[in-house]
């Protein structure tokens, strides 16, 4: 299959990068969760519509954020905003799962 690199379309890695781009949210959401259970944390929607989505930790002011834009002339998602710092206290990860 040809095409970059940098497009995801089936498995998902585990690495997360600005600039990334996705063919629909729903490959970007896929490759997400599986990031989020190798590093063992959860996120939240904090913001979403139809070009814009918007993640953060799932536990109150901790800085991991992530946030994908499509812009009316692309047909793809692009991850824009990536703070890969999560510093989560490991009992309240626990606490928190589902």
């Amino acid at each position: 299959m040809g095409g970059s690199r940098n497009l995801v379309e089936e498995e998902p890695t585990s690495m997360i990068y600005k600039c990334q781009i996705f063919p629909t949210k729903k490959d970007f959401k896929r490759l997400v969760d599986h990031f989020a259970m190798q590093q063992n944390f959860e996120w939240k929607v904090k913001r979403s519509n139809r070009t814009t989505l918007h993640l953060v930790c799932l536990i109150y002011n901790f800085t991991w954020k992530l946030r994908v834009v499509r812009r009316d002339e692309m047909t793809y998602f692009q991850v824009r905003s990536f703070i890969d710092e999560h510093i989560c206290p490991l009992e309240k990860v626990h606490l928190r799962h589902r």
